[in-house]
């Protein structure tokens, strides 16, 4: 990786910005975590005449000064009342029921979001200085989710974030879909009632998911007949010569640190199937995590720190490998900074990653 812009007062400047905020990027995503993990406890200390963002505040020490070096990411819009009609008026929760139905050690099971409580609720957006704005939800009601849950742990649930991060999915899903990953069903259940979707196959390698899908949820869906379940592992599967699908959906993790390996793998895979649209579940988030890789690399080339034997971690793997893909890459100004971190030149070297 050459940089041309060392020398360059303006262009060296808005690289180190771009640093600073990549490292505000984390600092938020800290606070976001500490704020849901927490917050059922807090809430219990809600005072009701001032504002959500005023308990957040006073909640977590939030002081002006903290807001005033984070002032990009707007926080006192970052927190949301929702509806909590909107979801309990959702079609999979008003014809799939499911509550306390119990199978040897599994169980559906509702938890909640007590009154107040926060969550993340939508999929984490970015503006065009790479900020990662996160959108916080909650409650003026308690509000029941549903949940798989094995020997009392959760394994699985469908929760608001769930159902807002696969809108734009099954809006767009259409003719003979795929999906990997079954889940709850969710997806399954919303495609599949959908008039200009054939039908709906899904791959699922668990036998667990699947008998427990086929005894207590597939016989609730109003287009049952639509679905077609395959056991077998996605990986191998959307290899398979006959793959013959007009939509697919990738739902294979719970988050991106299980998910980024799968959905890289996946992603390349798919390139083969150029008749198929392929979706990805929370794809921004991934993409987003690559793109804090392509920062602390520039951030370690720039700086001769770049150490090539560091792997402790995948996000290392990734850094590592991105530093081979670009070192011949020239960077002449920001512009082509901007350029290498966009979200379609992300998805051009996931090709090779």
């Amino acid at each position: 990786m050459i940089f041309n812009i060392i020398n360059n007062k303006t262009e060296y400047q808005k690289l180190e910005k771009l640093f600073y905020i990549n490292e505000q990027n984390k600092v938020m995503a800290d606070l976001t975590m500490e704020i849901t993990l927490n917050s059922k406890d807090i809430r219990k200390k809600y005072i009701e005449d001032i504002s959500y963002f005023e308990n957040i505040k006073k909640s977590f020490y939030i002081d002006e000064s903290f807001i005033n070096d984070f002032k990009e990411y707007k926080l006192e819009n970052r927190f949301n009342k929702l509806n909590e009609q909107t979801y309990i008026n959702n079609e999979y929760f008003k014809n799939i029921k499911l509550n306390d139905v119990k199978d040897g050690v599994y169980e559906f099971k509702e938890e909640c979001y007590e009154k107040y409580e926060a969550f993340v609720y939508d999929t984490i957006s970015v503006d065009n200085d790479f900020h990662e704005l996160t959108n916080i939800g909650y409650f003026d009601n308690k509000y029941n989710y549903l949940t798989l849950q094995e020997n009392g742990s959760i394994w699985m649930l469908i929760s608001p974030h769930e159902i807002n991060t696969m809108n734009e999915a099954i809006s767009k899903a259409h003719g003979n879909v795929i999906t990997f990953g079954l889940g709850l069903g969710y997806f399954a259940y919303m495609t599949s009632i959908k008039e200009n979707v054939k039908n709906v196959t899904i791959v699922e390698k668990d036998e667990k998911i699947t008998y427990l899908f086929k005894k207590h949820i597939l016989p609730q869906f109003k287009n049952k007949e639509k679905i077609i379940i395959i056991n077998d592992d996605a990986l191998k599967y959307i290899d398979k010569k006959n793959f013959n699908y007009d939509y697919a959906f990738i739902d294979l993790y719970r988050d991106t640190d299980d998910g980024l390996p799968l959905y890289i793998k996946m992603y390349q895979k798919a390139l083969k199937h150029q008749n198929c649209t392929f979706d990805y579940w929370i794809e921004e988030s991934m993409i987003i995590m690559i793109r804090r890789c392509l920062i602390i690399l520039l951030y370690e080339v720039l700086n001769k720190v770049y150490d090539s034997t560091l792997c402790n971690t995948y996000y290392d793997v990734i850094i590592n490998r991105l530093y081979i893909i670009l070192s011949s890459y020239v960077i002449n100004d920001y512009n082509d900074v901007i350029k290498l971190l966009s979200n379609e030149n992300i998805k051009e070297l996931i090709k090779s990653l």
